[in-house]
């Protein structure tokens, strides 16, 4: 995936799915809105190296050729979707997708624990991945 030098702060499906249950099941989040961001920037280099160090073999992060990026969504998903992906990842090359210092807070409060990070996650995937 494209994720560029500025990077994003990738947040883990495990903290959507319960900042989801908290708000839906406890009371005074009315009207409110929460950032989910992960605790820590990634950039594609950044996400390859973890990859490589929790898989035993060297990721190549492939670079931000979004005609190529593209064309592989192409085969697995409708042109609309692949062109969406495509202007989503590119604002993410030009002005990254970083949480604040207060987004973080914030998630922590709501989640009653910091975010997952995504060595964490990666850790706990590859062992999976390598079966």
């Amino acid at each position: 995936m494209p994720l560029g030098t500025p990077g994003i702060s990738a947040v883990d499906i495990r903290d959507i799915a319960e900042a989801a249950a908290i708000v839906l099941t406890s009371e005074g989040h009315y009207g409110k809105t929460y950032n989910l961001n992960g605790p820590e920037i990634l950039s594609g280099a950044k996400a390859a190296a973890i990859w490589s160090t929790h898989l035993g073999k060297t990721i190549r992060y492939p670079g931000e050729n979004m005609d190529a990026f593209e064309e592989q969504l192409r085969k697995k998903a409708p042109s609309w979707a692949a062109y969406d992906f495509r202007m989503m990842f590119q604002g993410y090359l030009e002005r990254g997708f970083v949480a604040s210092d207060e987004d973080l807070k914030t998630l922590t409060t709501l989640l009653g624990h910091a975010p997952r990070s995504y060595e964490d996650f990666a850790k706990e995937t590859a062992p999976e991945w390598k079966k």
